[in-house]
């Protein structure tokens, strides 16, 4: 898997390059390089950069500045076809397997072998699947379709489909994000095995064991800029989480005095069996309560949960002494326990509507009388959250697909104040959104609070979180593991306390 051309030891050089979004620079003329037989880590906070470059090394921007090297050659990699070709193999967070085809036909698809230069020759795409499968320790039917094997299978799969293209350089993204600790380690195996074949392993992940395990040097990203690279044997788990944060929040949120009242949210022993175990919780009136927790946690699968998005085995949600009964989300809406997803575009908001439909949309039922829907309202609605959150439109009839991500995430925060929830769940509040409209967000999200309302924010932005909870509780591996009050609560200690680093007490 290592050509001639990369015996000097460096498998992959990008110098000075960059990548501008409309608006955001999104990665600042980085330097990175690899060695030949490393495991190198990619470090930082969601919009860090690091995925953004890692997406120019595989071919998914045409627009990147600086040059990249791949051994001792530049090359341009305008295409995932061109980057493949020269040996770039990237695994996603998200898998790209077809679910209801076979196995077979995903590690070989645009590959698949003929006979007679027409019709599959199913033998020799068995025999060739099977290989593949053997790289990574499977032994199954590759005929099955992927939607009858477990999600770790599918990782292992995916990996697979990877390898058959021969590869220098293999990028994984948050590799471990649905696997067990068990898994993990089988995994980690065949990266070492890979590894010691001379393959380049850049590794994407959160999880600081992780990479104290399995890297042999990190770079960290913060703001698009590369701040660092070190040999893991010259930083601690602290030293990493000082280089990803590099400044104090204090700069960037405003301390707030709470009036926290009585208990609002009573969650007891909630289960849905192979995603949150046994969960219990209180949230008070006035409280910012934040969830805080490492991919695949299970943070968003208990709070869909919670207000009966999803499916629960056993477990009660009570709001202010009322037990929710029906296990649906209308019901929960109906009692004022809501939920802004953190995917605006496929659950969140209407992208065929105009931005006034979108805010008003949570108010027809309590504005429907006898089936007729009063609009009288509607305007005004509209007018006061684009007031309150700034968001940049033309008209209240502008279709909200025409507006940027951050106007769009206002849009969706202004539909659920709208709606006068007494428990809110923001899942991502500020996911992808600019600095500005950040701040926005968050001074609606402690107005929220401040008016008496109770917030669950659910966030992997560090920053977020100190900045606004005013207690947070910490999930790992679909328990809560941890509580921790105000004074508590640092970057350093959150992402400390999200890695399993945290005392006996919960403390």
């Amino acid at each position: 898997m290592v050509s001639d051309s990369d015996n000097f030891g460096v498998a992959l050089r990008m110098k000075g390059v960059s990548k501008r979004f409309p608006g955001t620079l999104a990665v600042d003329t980085v330097d990175f390089e690899a060695h030949v037989g490393e495991v190198h880590a990619l470090m930082g906070e969601n919009g860090a950069g690091k995925s953004t470059l890692m997406k120019i090394l595989a071919g998914s921007f045409t627009d990147y500045t600086g040059s990249i090297y791949i051994g001792q050659k530049e090359v341009k990699l305008h295409s995932p076809a061109i980057a493949k070709a020269n040996g770039i193999g990237m695994i996603y967070q998200e898998l790209s397997l077809a679910r209801p085809i076979s196995i077979a036909e995903n590690l070989l698809v645009g590959r698949l072998p003929r006979k007679n230069g027409f019709l599959i020759d199913q033998k020799k795409m068995i025999k060739q699947a099977v290989g593949l499968l053997k790289n990574v320790g499977l032994d199954i039917d590759p005929m099955q379709t992927v939607d009858r094997i477990s999600q770790h299978q599918a990782q292992l799969v995916e990996i697979a489909k990877v390898l058959g293209s021969n590869p220098c350089v293999l990028v994984m993204d948050e590799p471990t994000s649905a696997l067990s600790r068990q898994e993990v380690s089988l995994l980690f195996d065949i990266i070492r095995r890979l590894k010691n074949r001379g393959m380049t392993i850049i590794y994407i992940s959160h999880h600081l064991s992780e990479i104290f395990e399995i890297a042999d040097r990190v770079t960290v990203m913060r703001d698009g800029r590369k701040i660092d690279t070190k040999p893991i044997s010259e930083v601690t788990p602290a030293k990493l989480v000082q280089m990803m944060v590099g400044q104090a929040i204090d700069k960037f949120y405003v301390q707030r005095k709470p009036t926290i009242g009585k208990t609002v949210l009573d969650v007891r022993s909630l289960t849905r069996k192979g995603f949150f175990h046994d969960i219990s919780l209180q949230a008070r009136k006035g409280e910012i309560l934040g969830i805080a927790g490492l991919a695949g946690a299970g943070r968003t699968e208990m709070a869909r949960s919670m207000c009966s998005l999803d499916p629960v085995d056993f477990g009660t949600v009570t709001i202010d002494g009322k037990e929710l009964k029906n296990k649906s989300y209308a019901e929960s809406m109906s009692k004022g326990l809501q939920y802004l997803s953190e995917d605006r575009k496929t659950d969140g908001l209407f992208l065929r509507l105009d931005v006034k439909q979108n805010i008003v949309s949570t108010l027809l039922k309590p504005h429907t009388h006898c089936g007729i829907y009063s609009s009288r309202h509607e305007n005004s609605t509209a007018r006061d959250m684009i007031d309150t959150l700034d968001i940049i439109t033309s008209s209240v009839t502008e279709g909200v697909s025409n507006l940027s991500g951050g106007n769009q995430q206002k849009v969706l925060l202004g539909k659920w104040i709208a709606a006068d929830p007494t428990v809110l769940i923001l899942d991502e509040p500020s996911r992808g959104v600019d600095v500005k409209a950040k701040m926005k967000i968050h001074e609606a999200v402690m107005a929220l609070a401040d008016a008496g309302k109770t917030i669950i924010l659910i966030s992997s932005d560090l920053p977020e979180l100190v900045g606004l909870s005013d207690r947070l509780l910490v999930m790992r591996n679909g328990h809560l593991i941890g509580e921790m009050q105000k004074k508590e609560l640092s970057e350093e200690s959150v992402l400390l306390a999200m890695n399993g680093d945290i005392d006996e007490s919960g403390k």
